[in-house]
């Protein structure tokens, strides 16, 4: 069986008839990888290869699955970072453009064909047939998709809220902490807006503090952001809220360390996932936090309108519900009860599941490796150009899959608009400020070919 290439991207797939809950759908990938959460955890360390042949039956999975699975059992080599024969079957699952250099993961990433393929089906089934009787299948699906999160950061399924995105999942924590005028709510001037903007907010209409750390670019050293964070708390300290991965100049927070602190000193440390989950092998056991919020559409490679909120078990009373509608009730168990919105888009939530299946094919600690890989290549090039400043740090401890530079003498919006126009490599930017410049954030689907193409971009721009 041939796996997908662009010219037949969306080839056809084997039909599924849905009567009851759709095993053949999903029902088979799940016999061979997710019976329990220490299976699970057991099969993420291996190779590629063993995970590819304890699956007992190809033909219980969508057509798509069995290629891109079959495809991976008959590779010639294991799947280290630079083998690129191996990242190009990776790459052919996924319909993205022949002539397009798409690196811009920390944005929005584009789901692959086996998920597309997943998501479709339920799509397809869901407008057959709206019943209340076949929509019953979604709750044991939902609950699947939750032990298998939970499995993928350590953590219990009842710790796991399912919501719309890191921005959902950020403000569910903002809104339902207790704070009281006098309080303090500490974040860093590089955190996303919605890890800011949505603090201060709320302070302006309660009457608390929010005090904002400011970040050097790059990074001086992990033990200067531990430090910043310490010396910032005071006895009024209630919050604690940081960002894993900067999206602004990908700095990597050392978050178990400051989680560390806060716990010693009973205040509230929230997380924001969007650039870790599914780029970095991440352990919120280990790492310690009380809540984390991630999406979906970025690394993880899955739907839009789909994403995660981590709440630490003993943490889960202290926090209040944002939306409160039928179906909520106080005996819901563990996180469940914050993520009780209404009518949800269902299929969308197997999407999600199917993006965790897929991440676990290739393995997430072979995707880190990958993405360091990459973003480490791209680095080490940009930091030779002359008349380009890297805004990112080089070492692996302060890093993760985001690069940022600053061409000196070409305006950042000039640059931008040339590595389009010119050479079709879709980034994002930021305009002005201390992280000003472009941003690169290559994945799994990406080619180190690419990323030399979009090095040479930014050297004939510098020149």
């Amino acid at each position: 069986m041939m796996l997908s290439g662009t010219s037949t991207r969306y080839a056809a797939t084997e039909r599924i008839s849905f009567t009851g809950p759709p095993k053949r759908l999903i029902g088979g990938f799940d016999q061979f990888n997710y019976r329990s959460t220490t299976k699970y955890n057991r099969q993420m360390d291996t190779s590629r290869r063993s995970f590819c042949l304890s699956i007992p039956a190809f033909v219980a999975l969508p057509a798509s699955w069995t290629a891109f699975a079959s495809a991976l059992r008959a590779a010639p080599s294991a799947p280290d970072a630079n083998n690129e024969t191996y990242w190009a079957l990776v790459k052919r699952q996924f319909p993205l453009e022949d002539n397009l250099i798409y690196l811009n993961a920390a944005n929005v990433c584009p789901a692959s064909r086996p998920v597309l393929d997943r998501h479709s089906e339920f799509m397809r089934d869901f407008q057959a047939n709206p019943s209340f009787q076949n929509r019953l299948k979604y709750e044991t699906l939902r609950e699947r998709l939750r032990e298998k999160m939970g499995a993928m950061l350590r953590v219990s399924a009842d710790e796991l809220a399912i919501t719309r995105n890191t921005s959902e999942g950020t403000n569910i924590v903002v809104k339902g902490v207790d704070l009281k005028p006098g309080d303090e709510v500490l974040i860093t001037d590089h955190n996303h807006p919605s890890n800011n903007d949505s603090w201060k907010v709320r302070a302006q209409r309660e009457g608390f503090a929010v005090k904002v750390l400011p970040v050097r670019v790059p990074a001086a050293s992990r033990d200067e952001l531990i430090s910043q964070v310490e010396k910032g708390i005071t006895p009024r300290t209630k919050v604690i809220a940081i960002t894993h991965v900067t999206s602004t100049t990908g700095i990597l927070y050392p978050a178990r360390e400051i989680a560390g602190i806060a716990r010693q000193r009973g205040i509230w440390m929230h997380l924001d996932g969007a650039q870790t989950f599914a780029s970095l092998d991440v352990n919120l056991k280990d790492i310690g936090c009380d809540s984390y919020s991630a999406s979906a559409h970025k690394w993880l490679m899955g739907p839009l309108e789909a994403g995660i909120l981590y709440v630490r078990s003993e943490r889960i009373p202290q926090i209040w519900p944002s939306i409160v509608t039928a179906g909520w009730t106080d005996h819901l168990k563990g996180a469940r009860k914050l993520e009780v919105y209404g009518q949800r888009d269902d299929p969308r939530i197997v999407a999600l599941e199917a993006a965790i299946d897929f991440v676990s094919l290739i393995g997430i600690r072979t995707m880190e490796a990958r993405g360091r890989f990459l973003a480490t290549h791209m680095k080490q090039q940009i930091s030779e150009i002359g008349g380009v400043k890297l805004k990112t740090n080089l070492e692996p401890e302060l890093s993760g899959g985001v690069v940022k530079c600053d061409i000196n003498r070409v305006p950042t919006k000039q640059a931008y608009d040339s590595l389009w126009n010119q050479h079709r490599i879709s980034i994002a930017m930021t305009a002005s400020g201390d992280s000003q410049g472009l941003r690169f954030s290559p994945h799994i689907y990406n080619s180190r070919e690419e990323i030399d193409r979009a090095v040479a971009a930014i050297k004939s721009l510098a020149s």
